[in-house]
Protein backbone atom coordinates (compact mmCIF):
# COMPACT_ATOMS: atom_id res chain seq x y z
CA UNK A 1 0.00 0.00 0.00
CA UNK A 2 1.26 3.50 -0.82
CA UNK A 3 0.42 6.45 1.38
CA UNK A 4 -2.20 7.84 -1.01
CA UNK A 5 -4.25 4.70 -0.33
CA UNK A 6 -3.30 4.96 3.36
CA UNK A 7 -4.66 8.51 3.62
CA UNK A 8 -7.79 7.60 1.66
CA UNK A 9 -8.56 4.66 3.96
CA UNK A 10 -7.94 6.30 7.33
CA UNK A 11 -10.74 7.80 9.42
CA UNK A 12 -8.11 10.40 10.51
CA UNK A 13 -8.59 9.65 14.23
CA UNK A 14 -5.05 9.71 15.68
CA UNK A 15 -3.85 8.65 19.09
CA UNK A 16 -0.18 9.58 19.29
CA UNK A 17 1.77 8.08 22.17
CA UNK A 18 4.87 9.35 23.97
CA UNK A 19 6.90 6.18 23.59
CA UNK A 20 10.60 7.04 23.66
CA UNK A 21 12.39 7.82 26.91
CA UNK A 22 15.36 9.46 25.16
CA UNK A 23 13.09 12.00 23.48
CA UNK A 24 11.40 12.75 26.80
CA UNK A 25 14.68 13.00 28.70
CA UNK A 26 16.32 15.34 26.21
CA UNK A 27 13.32 17.67 25.92
CA UNK A 28 12.95 17.84 29.69
CA UNK A 29 16.67 18.53 30.06
CA UNK A 30 16.27 21.62 27.86
CA UNK A 31 13.80 22.90 30.49
CA UNK A 32 15.98 21.91 33.44
CA UNK A 33 13.64 19.02 34.35
CA UNK A 34 13.83 15.23 34.43
CA UNK A 35 11.40 12.61 33.11
CA UNK A 36 8.33 12.58 35.40
CA UNK A 37 7.76 9.39 37.39
CA UNK A 38 4.30 9.18 35.82
CA UNK A 39 5.82 8.51 32.37
CA UNK A 40 7.23 5.20 33.63
CA UNK A 41 3.87 4.00 34.96
CA UNK A 42 1.84 3.73 31.75
CA UNK A 43 1.87 5.10 28.16
CA UNK A 44 0.65 8.66 27.57
CA UNK A 45 -0.88 10.02 24.36
CA UNK A 46 -2.69 12.93 22.78
CA UNK A 47 -5.72 12.57 20.53
CA UNK A 48 -6.54 14.46 17.34
CA UNK A 49 -8.89 14.32 14.38
CA UNK A 50 -6.51 15.14 11.55
CA UNK A 51 -7.64 17.59 8.90
CA UNK A 52 -7.53 15.85 5.53
CA UNK A 53 -6.18 19.06 3.98
CA UNK A 54 -3.19 18.83 6.34
CA UNK A 55 -2.19 15.23 5.51
CA UNK A 56 0.75 15.47 3.11
CA UNK A 57 2.65 12.91 1.06
CA UNK A 58 6.38 12.57 0.55
CA UNK A 59 7.54 15.18 -1.96
CA UNK A 60 4.82 17.67 -1.04
CA UNK A 61 5.33 20.95 0.80
CA UNK A 62 5.01 20.88 4.59
CA UNK A 63 3.13 24.07 5.46
CA UNK A 64 3.37 26.15 8.62
CA UNK A 65 1.45 29.40 9.26
CA UNK A 66 3.68 32.47 9.35
CA UNK A 67 2.63 33.26 12.93
CA UNK A 68 4.35 30.12 14.28
CA UNK A 69 7.82 30.99 15.59
CA UNK A 70 9.02 27.59 16.84
CA UNK A 71 8.46 25.25 13.91
CA UNK A 72 9.60 21.66 14.54
CA UNK A 73 9.60 18.22 12.92
CA UNK A 74 8.93 15.02 14.88
CA UNK A 75 10.18 11.68 13.51
CA UNK A 76 7.77 8.83 14.23
CA UNK A 77 6.25 5.62 12.92
CA UNK A 78 2.46 5.52 12.58
CA UNK A 79 0.15 2.53 12.20
CA UNK A 80 -3.35 2.18 10.76
CA UNK A 81 -5.80 -0.47 11.95
CA UNK A 82 -7.30 -2.51 9.11
CA UNK A 83 -9.68 -4.21 11.54
CA UNK A 84 -11.00 -3.00 14.90
CA UNK A 85 -9.53 -4.27 18.17
CA UNK A 86 -10.17 -3.90 21.87
CA UNK A 87 -8.12 -6.20 24.10
CA UNK A 88 -6.05 -6.51 27.25
CA UNK A 89 -4.29 -9.62 25.89
CA UNK A 90 -0.77 -8.77 24.73
CA UNK A 91 -0.48 -11.85 22.49
CA UNK A 92 -3.70 -10.84 20.74
CA UNK A 93 -2.38 -7.29 20.34
CA UNK A 94 0.88 -8.53 18.79
CA UNK A 95 -0.99 -10.83 16.39
CA UNK A 96 -3.24 -7.94 15.37
CA UNK A 97 -0.23 -5.71 14.69
CA UNK A 98 1.30 -8.46 12.58
CA UNK A 99 -1.80 -9.39 10.57
CA UNK A 100 -4.21 -6.42 10.58
CA UNK A 101 -2.16 -3.21 10.62
CA UNK A 102 0.01 -1.26 8.18
CA UNK A 103 2.79 1.16 9.12
CA UNK A 104 4.65 4.09 7.56
CA UNK A 105 6.90 7.01 8.51
CA UNK A 106 5.14 9.94 10.16
CA UNK A 107 6.33 13.54 10.57
CA UNK A 108 4.21 14.91 13.41
CA UNK A 109 5.16 18.53 12.69
CA UNK A 110 4.80 20.70 15.79
CA UNK A 111 4.38 24.36 16.67
CA UNK A 112 6.30 24.50 19.93
CA UNK A 113 5.36 28.05 20.96
CA UNK A 114 1.64 27.26 20.65
CA UNK A 115 2.15 23.84 22.22
CA UNK A 116 3.65 25.52 25.29
CA UNK A 117 0.49 27.64 25.60
CA UNK A 118 -1.68 24.52 25.35
CA UNK A 119 0.22 22.94 28.23
CA UNK A 120 -0.71 25.77 30.59
CA UNK A 121 -4.18 24.19 30.88
CA UNK A 122 -5.03 20.54 31.62
CA UNK A 123 -6.70 19.56 28.32
CA UNK A 124 -3.51 18.72 26.41
CA UNK A 125 -1.84 19.68 23.13
CA UNK A 126 -4.51 18.78 20.54
CA UNK A 127 -5.18 22.41 19.61
CA UNK A 128 -1.58 23.21 18.69
CA UNK A 129 -1.07 19.83 17.03
CA UNK A 130 -3.70 20.72 14.43
CA UNK A 131 -2.05 23.94 13.22
CA UNK A 132 0.63 22.66 10.81
CA UNK A 133 0.65 19.92 8.18
CA UNK A 134 1.58 16.30 8.95
CA UNK A 135 3.34 14.11 6.41
CA UNK A 136 3.17 10.37 5.78
CA UNK A 137 5.03 7.90 3.65
CA UNK A 138 6.18 7.07 1.14
CA UNK A 139 5.60 3.32 1.65
CA UNK A 140 3.42 1.26 3.96
CA UNK A 141 4.19 -2.24 5.20
CA UNK A 142 2.02 -4.73 7.00
CA UNK A 143 3.25 -5.34 10.53
CA UNK A 144 4.20 -8.93 9.71
CA UNK A 145 6.60 -7.69 7.03
CA UNK A 146 8.62 -5.64 9.56
CA UNK A 147 11.18 -7.39 11.81
CA UNK A 148 9.64 -7.69 15.28
CA UNK A 149 10.73 -9.32 18.53
CA UNK A 150 8.66 -11.48 20.90
CA UNK A 151 7.34 -8.37 22.67
CA UNK A 152 6.00 -6.84 19.46
CA UNK A 153 8.82 -4.27 19.26
CA UNK A 154 9.96 -3.44 15.73
CA UNK A 155 13.60 -3.52 14.65
CA UNK A 156 13.74 -0.61 12.18
CA UNK A 157 16.97 1.33 11.54
CA UNK A 158 16.05 5.02 11.19
CA UNK A 159 17.89 8.19 10.18
CA UNK A 160 17.02 11.86 9.83
CA UNK A 161 18.62 14.57 7.70
CA UNK A 162 17.77 18.27 7.57
CA UNK A 163 19.31 20.22 4.68
CA UNK A 164 21.57 17.17 4.11
CA UNK A 165 22.87 17.30 7.72
CA UNK A 166 22.55 14.05 9.69
CA UNK A 167 20.63 14.77 12.90
CA UNK A 168 19.53 11.32 14.04
CA UNK A 169 20.73 7.75 13.51
CA UNK A 170 18.75 5.34 15.63
CA UNK A 171 16.51 2.27 15.74
CA UNK A 172 12.87 1.87 16.66
CA UNK A 173 13.90 -0.71 19.26
CA UNK A 174 15.30 2.09 21.42
CA UNK A 175 11.70 2.29 22.64
CA UNK A 176 12.92 -0.11 25.36
CA UNK A 177 13.78 1.53 28.68
CA UNK A 178 14.81 0.45 32.16
CA UNK A 179 12.41 1.44 34.92
CA UNK A 180 14.44 3.68 37.27
CA UNK A 181 12.95 2.19 40.45
CA UNK A 182 12.37 -1.49 39.67
CA UNK A 183 15.15 -2.05 37.10
CA UNK A 184 12.59 -3.82 34.88
CA UNK A 185 13.13 -3.65 31.11
CA UNK A 186 9.93 -2.21 29.61
CA UNK A 187 8.62 -0.54 26.47
CA UNK A 188 5.68 1.60 25.35
CA UNK A 189 5.44 -0.03 21.92
CA UNK A 190 2.31 -0.37 19.79
CA UNK A 191 1.33 -3.63 21.50
CA UNK A 192 1.63 -2.10 24.97
CA UNK A 193 -0.42 0.90 23.83
CA UNK A 194 -3.22 -1.32 22.50
CA UNK A 195 -3.30 -3.28 25.76
CA UNK A 196 -3.29 -0.09 27.85
CA UNK A 197 -6.25 1.30 25.92
CA UNK A 198 -8.06 -2.01 26.46
CA UNK A 199 -7.64 -1.66 30.21
CA UNK A 200 -8.96 1.89 29.84
CA UNK A 201 -12.11 0.35 28.28
CA UNK A 202 -11.27 1.71 24.84
CA UNK A 203 -10.34 0.16 21.53
CA UNK A 204 -9.31 1.14 18.02
CA UNK A 205 -11.71 1.30 15.09
CA UNK A 206 -10.96 0.27 11.52
CA UNK A 207 -9.06 3.11 9.84
CA UNK A 208 -7.88 4.75 13.06
CA UNK A 209 -4.23 5.70 13.57
CA UNK A 210 -1.69 5.14 16.33
CA UNK A 211 1.59 7.04 16.58
CA UNK A 212 4.73 5.73 18.25
CA UNK A 213 5.90 9.05 19.62
CA UNK A 214 9.09 10.77 18.54
CA UNK A 215 12.33 8.79 18.50
CA UNK A 216 15.33 10.10 20.39
CA UNK A 217 16.97 13.02 18.53
CA UNK A 218 13.92 13.11 16.26
CA UNK A 219 13.02 16.76 16.98
CA UNK A 220 14.61 20.19 17.26
CA UNK A 221 13.09 20.68 20.73
CA UNK A 222 15.58 18.15 22.10
CA UNK A 223 18.53 20.26 20.92
CA UNK A 224 17.52 23.93 20.85
CA UNK A 225 21.10 24.77 21.85
CA UNK A 226 22.32 23.14 18.64
CA UNK A 227 19.68 23.60 15.93
CA UNK A 228 17.48 26.55 14.89
CA UNK A 229 13.75 26.16 14.40
CA UNK A 230 12.59 25.32 10.86
CA UNK A 231 12.34 28.05 8.28
CA UNK A 232 11.04 28.44 4.73
CA UNK A 233 12.80 26.12 2.28
CA UNK A 234 14.28 23.72 4.84
CA UNK A 235 14.48 20.14 3.53
CA UNK A 236 13.55 17.31 5.89
CA UNK A 237 14.28 13.68 5.01
CA UNK A 238 13.24 10.84 7.32
CA UNK A 239 14.44 7.32 6.44
CA UNK A 240 13.27 4.03 7.92
CA UNK A 241 14.52 0.71 6.56
CA UNK A 242 11.83 -0.92 4.44
CA UNK A 243 9.60 2.16 4.62
CA UNK A 244 11.59 4.43 2.33
CA UNK A 245 12.34 8.15 2.62
CA UNK A 246 9.77 10.69 3.72
CA UNK A 247 11.01 13.95 2.18
CA UNK A 248 9.34 17.35 2.49
CA UNK A 249 10.31 21.00 2.04
CA UNK A 250 8.99 23.56 4.53
CA UNK A 251 6.72 26.32 3.23
CA UNK A 252 5.73 29.30 5.37
CA UNK A 253 2.17 30.45 4.54
CA UNK A 254 1.14 34.05 5.42
CA UNK A 255 -1.69 34.03 7.97
CA UNK A 256 -3.10 36.36 10.61
CA UNK A 257 -1.62 35.72 14.04
CA UNK A 258 -4.47 34.52 16.30
CA UNK A 259 -2.62 35.93 19.32
CA UNK A 260 -3.19 39.39 17.84
CA UNK A 261 -6.91 38.66 17.85
CA UNK A 262 -7.08 36.97 21.25
CA UNK A 263 -4.95 39.37 23.25
CA UNK A 264 -4.52 39.29 27.01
Amino acid sequence: MDTRSFIDKTNRHLRDFLGFEEHMRQIRKQRGDSVPDAWYRFPYYYELLLGKDKMRHSGELLRFPSYVQKKDYEFEIVGMFLKPIKTTDKKEAIAHIRDHMVFCIFNDASCRDFQARDMLLPLGVSNSKGIADKSFGPLCLQGGDIPMDENGVFNIPMSLHVNDELRAYTNFNTIYFTHPKTGELKNWSFAEAVVFMGYMNQGFEEGSLIGSGTVGNGSIAEHTDRYPWLTDGDRICMHAKGLGDLANVVEIVPMVDPMEIYKE
